[in-house]
């Protein structure tokens, strides 16, 4: 189990570094650093899935799947 969330950490990662709109990486940055937090507050969580919503449609069905495993 462990193992395979390393695997979707390390993807996300990957694809975080190949998005080249400094904007939409860094909503992708923030995403990602709350989600790895033990106690990540959902409000947090939520605007920041909002934003990327409002920002690119695409991004966010591709990275779905990565933070829900």
């Amino acid at each position: 189990m462990e193992e395979i969330k390393n695997e979707n950490a390390e993807i996300l990662d990957s694809y975080i570094r190949s998005v080249e709109d400094q904007e939409l990486k860094g909503m992708l940055l923030k995403l990602k650093n709350e989600i790895r937090k033990p106690d990540a507050p959902w409000e947090v969580v939520k605007k920041v899935l909002q934003s990327l919503l409002r920002k690119d449609l695409e991004t966010l069905k591709e990275i779905i799947p990565l933070i829900l495993k």
